[in-house]
């Protein structure tokens, strides 16, 4: 196989994985789907700032309108609360509630038990590799953005 065959393997590859791991992700809880998931821990990470919509689609690398669409769900779930900035009244912020951080301490430990199976293959040496090759790919990827845009 040439280098040109196997990148085009690895690029096929990552948007068949992403597939899968949605479908086996929105498997682990019939409340929130894997998309979601993403986004609540976004935000949770960035504790205590409360991240705007505009931030939060920065991070995700999708549009305002697809982060206000999960947000609107999650909000009618009561896991999320939409709140307008002081200072510019455009700006929406979004911060989870406590009923959020309830449901989610319930299942860590079924996400730590998938992510365990998922990667039960991998050594310490090879999740440091793979992370720093999904580091250079990112950074590509926010490279041809920044040209594309």
């Amino acid at each position: 196989m040439t280098v040109d065959e196997h990148k085009g393997n690895i690029f096929a590859s990552l948007f068949i994985i992403a597939n899968r791991l949605q479908v086996l992700g929105d498997r682990l809880d019939p409340e929130v789907t894997v998309k979601q998931w993403l986004l609540i821990a976004i935000m949770y990470k960035s504790q205590p700032h409360i991240l705007s919509v505009k931030e939060i689609a920065g991070v995700l690398g999708v549009s305002h309108q697809n982060v206000m669409q999960m947000v609107r769900s999650l909000d009618k779930k009561g896991f999320v609360q939409i709140s307008i900035d002081n200072s510019d009244r455009r700006i929406k912020r979004i911060s989870l509630t406590a009923k959020c951080q309830e449901h989610f301490a319930g299942r860590e430990d079924r996400e730590l038990a998938f992510l365990h199976d998922l990667f039960e293959c991998f050594t310490d040496d090879d999740l440091r590799h793979f992370t720093a090759l999904i580091d250079q790919l990112v950074s590509n990827i926010v490279k041809l953005e920044a040209r594309m845009n």
